[in-house]
């Protein structure tokens, strides 16, 4: 995801309607580690750049989740993914279509096979039968 397709997709705030609260919790389980006690290797903490406008968004998306009191467990262990540039407090609190529809699939592609944002996108980009 390019930092433009980042920015476009907090903009359009969490997407249809932010997940249930046990789906973004499994989301945030898969990316710090929290069950499985092996955190996802690109859950990076550390310091990251972004512009100004950017820094605004984000941090208007962050006092919107907290007005909407969405927060899970091991929350303060979500760091920025470095596959896509997201912050991942936010991500894990957009709707899988919002996430798909602003992720290139050679984003999509460099996802590991046990991250959740490649097994939702997959699952949408897979025709479902009936």
């Amino acid at each position: 995801m390019s930092i433009a397709n980042g920015i476009e997709a907090i903009c359009e705030g969490f997407g249809k309607a932010p997940p249930p609260q046990d789906v973004a919790q499994a989301r945030a389980d898969i990316c710090t580690g929290r069950l499985s006690g092996v955190p996802c290797p690109h859950n990076h903490k550390g310091a990251f750049s972004i512009t100004a406008k950017a820094a605004q968004i984000i941090h208007a998306q962050r006092q919107r989740k907290l007005e909407l009191k969405l927060a899970v467990e091991g929350e303060s262990s979500l760091g920025v993914c470095r596959v896509c540039g997201c912050a991942l407090p936010l991500k894990i609190w957009f709707d899988t279509e919002t996430i798909y529809n602003h992720t290139d699939d050679s984003t999509l592609a460099r996802f590991p096979e046990f991250c959740w944002i490649k097994k939702e996108c997959s699952q949408l980009k897979t025709p479902q039968t009936t």
